[in-house]
């Protein structure tokens, strides 16, 4: 899928420049706090913010990696064809969950932008935190519905029932 490598490469390193971004607040914030009794002005909200940041900006990656949590407990219990349909119905059923997310974040964002809102201290605008939000979650609906109809069929580590006893 020629998605993959650019979701990887783009959101992967959004991602890594937030964590970069998050050890530096903290680190200037300690310093600055514990031995300058002068902490970083603001740091709470950026962290929150950059927080949000990169669990949004995760999301489709993990989406397309299909790297979620899940919960299969039952799956060897059922046949290859069910299986198939309990996949199917993830897939969807999550596509849905995060169309219904997106939607809402776009009305947030929407409100947000519309009543100018800002963060106390810094007064950072939240609308495009909104947006971004928005935008991943529609990312990784589509992602979701895609991986529901069109399963991957290979596993790059099979799993251990798959591996043959030698």
């Amino acid at each position: 899928m020629w998605l993959r490598p650019l979701l990887e490469r783009s959101l992967g390193l959004g991602a890594a420049l937030i964590l970069v971004a998050l050890i530096a607040i903290t680190c200037v914030d300690v310093v600055g706090r514990y031995f300058l009794d002068a902490p970083l002005r603001g740091a709470f909200e950026l962290t929150e913010i950059l927080v949000a940041a990169l669990v949004f900006s995760a999301l489709p990656l993990t989406t397309e990696r299909q790297e979620h949590v899940e919960v299969d407990l039952l799956q060897s219990l059922f046949t290859p064809a069910m299986n198939r349909w309990c996949q199917l119905f993830a897939g969807l059923f999550s596509a849905a969950l995060l169309l219904t997310f997106a939607w809402r974040l776009l009305s947030q964002a929407l409100k947000t932008l519309h009543d100018g809102a800002v963060t106390n201290a810094l007064e950072i605008p939240l609308a495009p935190f909104g947006f971004l939000a928005a935008a991943a979650c529609l990312i990784s609906a589509v992602l979701a519905g895609l991986r529901g109809i069109y399963p991957a069929e290979i596993r790059a580590f099979p799993a251990p029932s798959d591996q043959k006893d030698s």
